[in-house]
C-alpha cells in the first residue's frame, strides 16, 4: 500500500489501462515508434473528452498530457491532472505553456499536445494551431503523430451534434491507436504534422479492414448496386468496406437515418462505399425512389442528373443536397436547398462537405463544415501524394496500390477542406 500512495499515476494507469483496453477493446497499432527513453512530443487527433485516457490505455510509457487549464473546472479532471503531472496553460500565457512543455521533453518526457486545440465536431482533421513545431525545435525532440481511430460515435465525442446525452454506437473492432511516422525536430512544420496524421488514420483503417472476411463479405440488403458489387474482386471488396467506414467517421450522413437516392440517377450506385458498405455498417436506409418528392424535408444524394431534376422541381421541404456530380463546385442557390459539394473518384469518396456543426457552448470556436470553392473535407484514411507532373493523387486503404488521381489543380487547404485552384491560378503555374 505504502507503493501505491507513493506512486498513484503508476498504479492508476496499470489498473485503469487495463480496464480501458478491455472496455473500449484498444488496440495500438506501431507502438515501437515511441522510443524507450528520451523525449518525444504526441502530436493526436482530438475527437472526445477520453482522449486521454485512450492514449494513456495505447502506451507504453508514462504520458505526460498539455491541457488547456479551462478544462479543468471539473474536480475529476483537476484530479487527473495532479496524478498524471500534467501540463496546464492558460491561453494568455502561451509562452510559459511552451517552456514548461520544452522543459519536460528535454527530461526526457512523453509529452502529449492536442495541436487541434479543440475536439472535433465534424469528425475530421481540423485546423492545426502552430506551437508543436517550435516546441520541437526547440528541445530538440522528435514529433509522432497519433490517430486515434473508432471513438466517433462514442458518449465523448460531437457525433449526433451533441456531446453526452446520448446512446453510444460501438465501433465493430474496437478501437485503433496507430503511432505515426517520426518527424525529426528540425523538419516539424504543420504541413508535415498534417500529413503523418493522415497517414497515421490510414494505416489505422487499414489494420482495421486487413482481417480476409472484408475480402468475401456481402452486404444484406438489396441494391442495383450489389450485382457489380458481387462480380469485383475481394481487394475491390475491401476497398468498398474500408470506404463506407471513412464516410461514417464524419458528421454529413447520420448514422441510423435514411438518404435518399433516384432509381434512374447512375451516380449512387457507382458509389458503392455509399449505397452499399456504409448503410451495412452504421444502420443507415437507402431509400430509391422513381419520382423526386420535393414536399418533404429529407437528405439527398446525386450528381448532376438530380440537380436538373430538383432545377425544375416545386420545393416545400427543406433538402439536403450532397453532390458529387461534375459541377459539384458551381453553387446551388435556391431556397431550401442546402447544398454540399463532394468528390468521388473511380467509385471511391475522397471528399465530403457537411452542415456547419453547433456550437456546444456559448465561447466555443466555429468549426465550418463546408467552405465555397472546395469539396468539402478529406476523409480519414486518405492522405495525397504529389505527381511528377504536378498533380496529387489520394492513398489510403480504399484507394488501389497506386493510388486515385485527382482532377488538376487540387490542393488541402490548412483547415483539412480539398480545393480546386482557379483555372488563372493553375495557368501561372
Amino acid at each position: 500500500m505504502t507503493l501505491i500512495r507513493r506512486l498513484p499515476g503508476d498504479f492508476i494507469r496499470l489498473i485503469g489501462g487495463a480496464a480501458i483496453r478491455a472496455l473500449y477493446q484498444i488496440r495500438p497499432l506501431h507502438p515501437e515508434r515511441v522510443p524507450a527513453k528520451h523525449g518525444v512530443l504526441l502530436l493526436p487527433n482530438h475527437v472526445t473528452f477520453a482522449d486521454a485516457f485512450f492514449i494513456t490505455a495505447a502506451c507504453r510509457r508514462r504520458v505526460r498530457f498539455v491541457m488547456d487549464e479551462a478544462f479543468i473546472a471539473r474536480r475529476s479532471i483537476r484530479l487527473f491532472t495532479r496524478i498524471f503531472h500534467t501540463v496546464t496553460i492558460r491561453r494568455d500565457q502561451p509562452r510559459e505553456a511552451i517552456r514548461i512543455t520544452i522543459d519536460a521533453l528535454k527530461n526526457g518526457d512523453l509529452v502529449c499536445l492536442f495541436p487541434e486545440g479543440q475536439l472535433t465536431r465534424t469528425g475530421t482533421l481540423g485546423g492545426l494551431q502552430r506551437g508543436c513545431e517550435l516546441i520541437a525545435k526547440k528541445a530538440g525532440r522528435p514529433l509522432i503523430p497519433l490517430w486515434c481511430d473508432g471513438s466517433w460515435g462514442s458518449v465523448f465525442s460531437f457525433e449526433r451534434g451533441r456531446f453526452f446525452c446520448k446512446r453510444p454506437h460501438r465501433t465493430p473492432g474496437g478501437m485503433i491507436v496507430a503511432f505515426g511516422i517520426e518527424i525529426r525536430p528540425e523538419e516539424a512544420d504543420l504541413a508535415g504534422v498534417r500529413q503523418g496524421l493522415a497517414m497515421a488514420s490510414a494505416e489505422a483503417i487499414a489494420k482495421r479492414f486487413g482481417p480476409p472476411v472484408w475480402g468475401t463479405r456481402m452486404p444484406r440488403r438489396k441494391s442495383t448496386a450489389l450485382k457489380s458489387f458481387r462480380a469485383s474482386g475481394e481487394a475491390a471488396r475491401r476497398r468498398a468496406w474500408a470506404n463506407g467506414y471513412q464516410i461514417g467517421q464524419i458528421n454529413a450522413l447520420p448514422r441510423r437515418r435514411p438518404f435518399f437516392v433516384l432509381n434512374d440517377d447512375p451516380l449512387p450506385s457507382a458509389l458503392p462505399g455509399l449505397r452499399l458498405t456504409f448503410p451495412e455498417l452504421f444502420g443507415a436506409e437507402v431509400k430509391a425512389r422513381d419520382v423526386f418528392h420535393g414536399e418533404q424535408a429529407a437528405t439527398w444524394i446525386g450528381g448532376d442528373h438530380l440537380r436538373k431534376v430538383f432545377a425544375s422541381t416545386q420545393l416545400s421541404g427543406e433538402l439536403a443536397f450532397y453532390d458529387f456530380g461534375q459541377r459539384a463546385l458551381e453553387p446551388v442557390y435556391r431556397a431550401g436547398v442546402r447544398h454540399y459539394p463532394c468528390l468521388a473518384v473511380e467509385g471511391m469518396v475522397i471528399a465530403m462537405s457537411m452542415p456547419d456543426p453547433a456550437k456546444p457552448w456559448a465561447g466555443s470556436e466555429a468549426q465550418p463544415g463546408h467552405k465555397l470553392g472546395t469539396w468539402g473535407k478529406l476523409l480519414p484514411g486518405w492522405f495525397l501524394l504529389p505527381t511528377e507532373n504536378g498533380g496529387l493523387r489520394a492513398h489510403g486503404p480504399a484507394a488501389p496500390a497506386d493510388g486515385l488521381a485527382l482532377p488538376a489543380g487540387c490542393f488541402l487547404d490548412a483547415d483539412g477542406f480539398l480545393a480546386r485552384a482557379a483555372p488563372e491560378s493553375r495557368h501561372g503555374r
